[in-house]
């Protein structure tokens, strides 16, 4: 965890939940799953949550999820009001985390209107059962009421539910997930709803959704083995969005830049686009070779994350929702 991150959309990350398992292909290379079998894997929060199949092969979750009590008060002491990404390395709605964890988690959120917590899922059923639970809210107010007098907080005064601080949102990377996912977020109770196109791995339609949804942030994947993002994927992305008047924002194209967009039907192409060796790759059938989307090619470079930076039509997007909090 830390009050500071590098994170283009939230100012900090928290981390009272770690450890998860992979569900969907979004997770093949995440970073937090690489982060815990690496440089962390002998740290208290992480050891033992990842293991190893095989020799080439990386770190993968085992499933074993834990609380670290530890640093469930943080943002408390944090006085500067922050977005702070919550359970950045696990997933507060896996189905092993216990009701009474989130409960704990919630409660915070409460206690500390002057931040904001952004809660990112890819179990958006499990966050949907939880959250229209007619139960849940007396439970987490009563628990913030019990912890503001234990921690001396006399100015704390109960909110309003859900709570305006806590923005809810799930991970998709493709249609299928979208689908499954975005069902179950639309009809979630929270202050602001978004959805984290990242890594973006096929061409998604958001605007079944997008009427109850505030915010987008959409990027292609970096690191080892990163897959590439096609550049009208995230273009369809950004238009939906600016028709539907919800912010977006483009977070990276991660470790695949577009370089050559190439019209396949124009007699006066200089360079065939088979002239291409890696570190390009024709864009995009992830097994190999090239599609195009109408006649339409886009060659990508294989480069640094830094050097591909995050600007998309020679713009930078950086929208965030609007909110009261």
């Amino acid at each position: 965890m830390a009050d500071k991150t590098g994170i283009e959309w939230t100012d900090a990350t928290w981390n009272p939940v770690t450890g998860c398992s992979v569900v969907s292909p979004g997770c093949k290379n995440c970073y937090a799953m690489k982060l815990a079998g690496g440089r962390l894997r002998n740290h208290p929060s992480r050891k033992g949550l990842t293991t190893n199949h095989g020799a080439g092969a990386g770190p993968v979750w085992t499933g074993e999820i834990r609380f670290n009590e530890q640093w469930l008060t943080q943002p408390l002491g944090w006085r500067q009001p922050r977005k702070i990404f919550v359970c950045a390395h696990g997933d507060l709605f896996h189905g092993s985390v216990p009701p009474e964890w989130i409960d704990k988690v919630l409660a915070i959120a409460a206690l500390a209107p002057r931040h904001t917590f952004q809660v990112l899922t890819k179990r958006a059923s499990r966050m949907r059962s939880y959250m229209i639970d007619p139960i849940t809210m007396a439970r987490v107010l009563e628990l913030a009421d019990k912890m503001a007098g234990e921690l001396g907080l006399y100015d704390y005064r109960q909110p309003s539910w859900p709570l305006p601080n806590l923005w809810l949102g799930v991970s998709v990377e493709d249609q299928q997930r979208a689908k499954e996912r975005l069902m179950d977020l639309v009809e979630i109770p929270a202050a602001i709803r978004f959805i984290s196109a990242e890594p973006l791995l096929g061409q998604v339609d958001l605007r079944p959704w997008l009427d109850r949804i505030q915010w987008v942030i959409a990027g292609g994947e970096s690191g080892d083995g990163a897959r590439p993002m096609h550049p009208d994927w995230v273009r369809a992305i950004r238009d939906d969005c600016l028709t539907h008047d919800v912010a977006f924002l483009f977070k990276q194209w991660g470790n695949w830049h577009p370089e050559v967009d190439i019209d396949r039907d124009d007699p006066d192409r200089k360079q065939p686009y088979a002239d291409y060796r890696p570190p390009y790759f024709q864009m995009l059938n992830l097994s190999g070779g090239h599609t195009a989307i109408g006649t339409r090619l886009h060659v990508m470079r294989h480069c640094s994350k830094k050097s591909s930076g995050r600007t998309l039509d020679g713009r930078t997007y950086d929208g965030f929702p609007t909110t009261t909090t």
